[in-house]
């Protein structure tokens, strides 16, 4: 699909901000991967989009079982959360959080995520009634979803895959269960949107409507970072310079270190700053080791650019896994919206964008990217920021939507 080239796009809404219904008619039911306002991602900047066009949606956060709720719990140092019910967050916004009916083991056993599925539908559509919503297209962002695509009455179904899932598996006998219950959903969908063409291809010999859509960037939020005006926080403005950043979770699937530790030891007068949870399973010992690796801890989202101002370096610092290999990475986009130039190792968005973003593999070869950006005055923040407008998270809506009306006429 060709890309959509700026943000003047024609509009699903009337002047009255309702959705035209002359155009698409639906209302939109969304199973996304996180509760709401967890985390800002793809899944949500769409759920945004489609509200900001005048569509109404419901988001279904994720249907656990009580043992993964209690655990859950337990990792993130909090109280199980038993408001389960309906609540609308903002215009066009319902979310739904579902009680833990499901059934454990929902990516061990095709049967027990099956059954869930059946069980959450039913949930759901109590939630559609009440609303009054119809006609319905349910869009799910779960790889277990097949099922609740396939019993949730629907006039359009859509699954969206933004992970290599099956990758996180334990063992072969759960990858083949995960592969087996994404092509389900696959087979349940009537379109299959993926971030990156290495997680089309397989899904689209399943289903031939499969589309890339590539992750969006909050251009806008994230060039506040080059405003003058915009205040660095302390907790970084006081570190030795040249900074290296990151920003995430601090997750064994997506952080490489010895290649951080490596970089930290061959630069001992550089700063490489941390920002994000430290996830479940991630030994960060090796970092608090090293003397010029600071874990920061989490940041409220729309505090990030300014702790990215701080920075003169974002870093993909990914090892080489099917998970990183096949995804597609948010933060890029983010980094290079608030000026940052961008060292990263081989993934697909470092290739789709490198002419912004320069590939190294070991620590000797990141310090020798890093320090030519840093001695680098070709490209300015500005031509960075700038160029993520047409990476913008409204596009990425509006090129889903645009193939969203090809399958609904």
């Amino acid at each position: 699909m060709d890309q959509v080239s700026d943000l003047e796009f024609a509009s699903d809404t009337s002047p009255s901000g309702k959705a035209d219904s002359g155009k698409l008619k639906f209302d939109f039911v969304c199973l996304a991967v996180s509760n709401w306002s967890l985390v800002k991602s793809n899944p949500d900047y769409t759920f945004l989009g489609l509200a900001e066009r005048g569509f109404r949606v419901l988001v279904v956060e994720p249907f656990e079982s009580l043992p993964a709720a209690i655990r859950m719990a337990g990792i993130q140092k909090r109280r199980v959360k038993l408001d389960w019910g309906l609540r609308q967050v903002q215009e066009n916004i319902w979310v739904y959080r579902p009680p833990p009916l499901a059934l454990p083991g929902q990516s061990r056993s095709p049967m027990a995520a099956r059954i869930s599925g059946r069980l959450l539908a039913a949930l759901v559509r109590r939630c559609i009634r009440k609303l009054n919503f119809g006609p319905v297209c349910t869009w799910s962002f779960m790889y277990n979803s097949g099922e609740f695509l396939r019993a949730l009455p629907s006039d359009l179904r859509i699954y969206e895959c933004g992970d290599d899932d099956a990758a996180l598996a334990r063992t072969d006998s759960q990858r083949r269960t995960v592969r087996t219950l994404d092509k389900e959903a696959c087979e349940a969908a009537d379109i299959v949107f993926a971030v990156t063409e290495e997680l089309c291809a397989p899904r689209r010999a399943v289903n031939p409507a499969t589309f890339e859509v590539n992750c969006g960037v909050d251009q806008e939020a994230f060039s506040v970072a080059l405003d003058a005006h915009t205040e660095i926080p302390d907790s970084i403005a006081k570190l030795p310079k040249p900074i290296l950043g990151y920003f995430g979770g601090l997750d064994p699937w997506k952080i490489d270190v010895p290649l951080i530790t490596g970089i930290a030891k061959l630069r001992p007068e550089w700063s490489l700053v941390f920002i994000g949870y430290v996830w479940f399973g991630f030994d960060k010992k090796p970092f608090d080791d090293q003397p010029n690796i600071h874990v920061l801890g989490p940041k409220p989202y729309q505090d990030v650019p300014r702790f990215l101002k701080g920075m003169d370096i974002g870093l993909l610092p990914f090892p080489l896994n099917d998970i990183t290999r096949n995804g597609d990475a948010l933060k890029c986009y983010e980094y290079l919206a608030a000026g940052l130039p961008v060292v990263g190792r081989s993934v697909p968005v470092a290739r789709r964008l490198n002419d912004l973003v320069e590939i190294a593999e070991t620590p000797e070869e990141f310090v020798v990217a890093c320090e030519r950006h840093l001695r680098d005055t070709t490209k300015t923040k500005r031509d960075r920021s700038d160029a993520m407008r047409s990476h913008d998270w409204r596009l990425r809506v509006e090129q889903k939507i645009s193939l969203i009306r090809k399958f609904a006429v």
